[in-house]
């Protein structure tokens, strides 16, 4: 995330005062967001699959030389090789220039409060450094939004269209260990804040300075 922006965390209060506090990054991992059931907010059965096959019509060749078709639109999903493994944690990447803000209201329905850095570099700084000398493989990025009947690879950095009001940026790790997984990385009171959702799109000020004229 080279150009100008911010992120946010939107959460309960009680999960964002620990973020601050500890630098608590909770990853879930990719089982939970195909399975959780809550009107695609977080549930996605499309999350990081390793690919999207779909058609009007599917043959399966049977043991006995002989063949059964299947008519009418189908989707195939295919999944990743041990997907409780890979984790991931996501923000809303604020850019304000990209048509992120104001932000998107439906992005309230993730808590009642947010959480925004001050001081992205800091945080991606400090993030690097704890995964590193922990050496935790892993990848951040902001995620592409792809047409929602996408065919072919998707992975953790693409999402259907339908979700692109979510501007994510994620943090992956890989190798975890079977299920949700917590990162520390230290304190970031000093370079974040946290207010109330709705209060986002009002408290932030987007200026830009006049080039001096002479």
């Amino acid at each position: 995330m080279e150009e100008f922006g911010t992120l946010v965390k939107f959460g309960q209060q009680d999960h964002l005062l620990q973020l601050q506090d500890e630098g608590l990054l909770y990853l879930n991992h990719l089982p939970y967001f195909w399975e959780i059931e809550d009107q695609e907010l977080r549930g996605d059965p499309f999350d990081s699959i390793a690919e999207v096959r779909r058609g009007p019509k599917v043959v399966i060749p049977l043991q006995n030389g002989k063949e059964v078709s299947m008519e009418g639109e189908w989707i195939m999903r295919l999944h990743p090789p041990v997907p409780k493994k890979i984790n991931i944690f996501c923000m809303y990447a604020l850019r304000p220039f990209n048509g992120t803000f104001p932000v998107d209201e439906r992005n309230f329905r993730f808590g009642a409060f947010a959480m925004v850095l001050i001081n992205r570099p800091e945080f991606m700084r400090r993030i690097e450094s704890t995964l590193s000398s922990q050496r935790i493989r892993c990848k951040a990025d902001l995620v592409e939004y792809v047409d929602n009947l996408h065919i072919g690879r998707v992975g953790p950095f693409r999402k259907l269209k339908r979700f692109a009001y979510q501007s994510e940026w994620r943090l992956v790790c890989y190798d975890g260990p079977g299920g949700p997984r917590k990162i520390r990385i230290g304190s970031i009171r000093d370079i974040s804040v946290i207010l109330h959702s709705n209060e986002i799109n009002e408290e932030i000020k987007i200026e830009t300075e006049q080039p001096l004229t002479r």
